[in-house]
């Protein structure tokens, strides 16, 4: 069995869901893995070194870029085969052509402040963050997504219009744009580990 069965989406009904989303495209599906590989999953974040990583925007523990847990590797390898890149393009209509991933613990007092993944250059395309831990391992952490007022390239008006849980076993996808400004709320106990990147065109 692959780590991540594609053909289990409802490619279709995602596309959908995505073109709805507000305050900008994104979907949440849960279940990513089988149960029987998250455990591994996990391992191989304890096992990847993670260190400080703060500025004034953020605060948590991060691995460096590429990650060498082979579990997270495969996790990677997944998400950038050709069956992968192909789902994520059919549900965001975003011609994606690789996959960035890196390891994130957040521990209590860990945040990110509101921003936008949108670099000049980068060609991000789609942002992700999949979850590993069980909901009741932290509190806060969530992902906010902000409704945003632009006036050229200045941020006019801000409002919170949704909070996603970090749910184990879940992956969030949403759209890279100048508008598209979100956070990760503070955790305030506990631990929330997560695999996070960007797909680029």
């Amino acid at each position: 069995m692959p780590l991540i069965d594609f053909g289990r989406w409802d490619l279709p009904a995602l596309r959908e869901e995505w073109q709805a989303a507000r305050p900008f495209g994104h979907v949440v599906i849960d279940g990513l893995v089988a149960e029987d590989r998250l455990e591994r999953l996990r391992q191989g974040v304890a096992a990847e070194p993670h260190f400080p990583d703060v500025a004034d925007l953020y605060e948590m523990m991060s691995s460096r870029s590429p990650v060498t847990a082979p579990a997270l590797l495969e996790v990677q390898a997944a998400l950038g085969a050709p069956e992968g890149l192909a789902a994520v393009a059919e549900i965001t209509g975003k011609p994606v052509a690789r996959v960035e991933l890196r390891s994130y613990i957040y521990l209590a007092g860990s945040f990110l402040l509101p921003h936008s993944d949108c670099r000049a250059g980068l060609e991000r395309l789609v942002a992700y963050a999949y979850y590993l831990m069980p909901r009741e391992a932290s509190r806060g952490g969530e992902l906010e997504l902000f409704d945003c007022e632009l006036a050229g390239a200045d941020t006019v008006t801000t409002r919170s219009a949704k909070r996603i849980e970090p749910e184990g076993n879940r992956i969030v996808l949403f759209d890279v744009a100048p508008h598209t400004l979100h956070q990760v709320r503070e955790v305030t106990s506990g631990a929330r580990a997560s695999l996070a990147g960007w797909f680029y065109r």
